[in-house]
């Protein structure tokens, strides 16, 4: 019996993994949704999401039922990844909050698994398995599950270990895929993950020296940007449209860390690292990449705290919003040093400093897994809600003068004239209708306009003109009949960005399945 468990002691201690993540999960497991900064936002955005993908809109981009009905581009901008995924459980039929609760379950236990595999290539089964611990109860980690309630915060953390085991593994088809969803999953984190995987692959490059390594690093990048251009693209040449730039989202002032978001393991494991430094216990192949995540823990750590408010004056606040997202970084970083730790210690000591570790780590983590309330609320309550999910309405396009407070009273309206509008039908991408004019007449349909709306009459293009106080799409139309049709599309550039993305994702294919031919034969 021992000696079977020897032999499959990897796969004993990935059990142990999910078996661990237990607690982490357990109050998503019970009904309704706990209340949360974002929660409500995100099960909301993803019901109207889901109404615009099932309507046609593919990639989504504009939300109609958003904004008072009147629509909103939000998916345009937003990590778009986690409502993706959310997608096919909806399908199944367990409900918008079951699916996005299904979302932040499977990224919680992905990440401990995908830390503990990643960990492994360099370290034993227990010092992998204390640093998956860390990653997965890093008191920020359960922060961001409930009490922010960011999915796409969690789900870019379940991503970030899985990209770096791949790199370890040298496989350029997944290393494209886990760097397109990190960017897909959420953009400010992607902004911090990516200089920092850049340079994981640079120092694993100095230490090993291989030509087609470097190679594989490099089109894995450039595959992984190519396939999320669909997202990407648009969402920087697009925010030109909007009100970002001039929005201020948050104050930075109030959201740095508190010692409960860190606790006291991780600067016991800095200190820790630091001894066996200078007492040179560690391996000489691994101190580039241990001096890299000691001075990545310091750092992340000390920008997510007050004492760093000079910096936060200077750096694009509007970006990275919160000083507390450093703390992600620090999750990283922490994982990987307490795993060298647990290493690098003498077989008698490895035992006790785990346990010891796990239970400093735990006396913080606990308080953040505590759920002050849930909500119960039926499905109709997100299916019908109409905010604009955001915290200052930053993506409202810049000729909106009046943000709508409340839904209109009808879809299209007559606005000078008294001749009767039949609404043939009002989806989420589109609204068609006809009239019969004594004159001509300034018709006003009561969507937000954005790139990509266009307008047909008698199924001839026609000029939309958007520039009221509303920033609502209106139309003037002809004495007689008119048949119009108003509808979203994609523009030229994001035609051009759907198209370079599926040519990425096809050529990975290709060369993906012309290995596997090549290596059968």
């Amino acid at each position: 019996m021992l000696e079977t468990i020897k032999k499959n002691s990897k796969l004993v201690f990935l059990i142990l993994i999910v078996l661990v993540s237990v607690p982490a999960i357990f109050n998503l497991l019970q009904p309704g949704f706990p209340l949360t900064d974002d929660g409500n936002w995100m099960v909301i955005r993803f019901s109207s999401f889901y109404e615009s993908l099932k309507a046609g809109q593919f990639p989504v981009r504009f939300l109609m039922r958003l904004n008072n009905g009147y629509g909103y581009p939000v998916a345009d901008f937003l990590y778009p990844l986690f409502m993706y995924l959310a997608t096919p459980f909806q399908v199944l039929g367990i409900g918008f909050v079951n699916s996005i609760k299904a979302v932040i379950i499977l990224s919680l236990v992905l990440s401990s698994l995908f830390s503990f595999l990643w960990l492994r290539k360099k370290f034993d089964n227990l010092s992998s398995f204390v640093g998956s611990f860390f990653y997965t109860y890093f008191p920020y980690h359960l922060f961001d599950v409930y009490k922010r309630g960011s999915v796409g915060e969690v789900l870019s953390l379940a991503i970030l270990p899985f990209v770096f085991w791949q790199i370890e593994r040298k496989s350029l088809f997944w290393i494209s895929v886990g760097i397109a969803f990190l960017i897909l999953a959420h953009n400010s984190l992607a902004a911090l993950f990516i200089p920092i995987i850049i340079l994981y692959m640079v120092i694993n490059l100095i230490l090993e020296k291989e030509k087609e390594t470097f190679l594989r690093y490099l089109k894995g990048l450039i595959f992984g940007f190519g396939m999320s251009l669909f997202f990407t693209l648009p969402a920087i040449l697009d925010l030109k449209y909007t009100v970002f730039s001039k929005t201020s989202v948050s104050d930075f002032s109030q959201y740095f860390s508190s010692i409960n978001l860190i606790g006291f393991a991780p600067f016991l494991i800095i200190i820790t690292t630091l001894i066996l430094i200078f007492t040179k216990k560690i391996n000489l192949k691994t101190q580039k990449l241990v001096s890299l995540f000691l001075l990545l823990s310091i750092v992340s750590i000390f920008l997510s705290v007050s004492v760093s408010s000079f910096i936060w004056e200077k750096i694009p606040v509007s970006f990275i919003q919160f000083p507390f997202r450093f703390l992600s970084l620090t999750i990283l970083s922490v994982s990987f040093l307490a795993a060298l730790v647990i290493n690098v210690l003498p077989k008698k000591q490895k035992i006790f400093m785990a346990i010891l570790f796990l239970i400093l780590l735990f006396m913080y983590a606990y308080p953040q897994l505590k759920v002050s309330s849930y909500q119960n609320y039926p499905e109709s309550f997100y299916s019908t809600n109409q905010d604009t999910t955001t915290v200052k309405n930053e993506y409202m396009p810049i000729w909106v003068k009046n943000v709508p407070t409340s839904m209109y009273s009808q879809k299209v309206d007559n606005l000078d004239g008294q001749e009767l509008i039949n609404l043939v039908s009002s989806m989420p991408n589109k609204t068609l209708f006809n009239t019969y004019l004594t004159k001509e007449r300034e018709i006003e349909v009561n969507t937000v306009y954005f790139p990509g709306w266009e307008a047909y009459v008698n199924n001839k293009k026609v000029n939309i003109n958007y520039y009221n106080d509303k920033g609502t799409i209106r139309l003037n139309l002809n004495k007689g009949q008119n048949d119009v049709r108003v509808e979203f599309k994609e523009t030229n550039i994001r035609n051009f960005s759907n198209l370079i993305s599926l040519m990425f994702i096809i050529g990975l294919i290709i060369m993906s399945l012309r290995k596997r031919l090549l290596k059968r034969k």
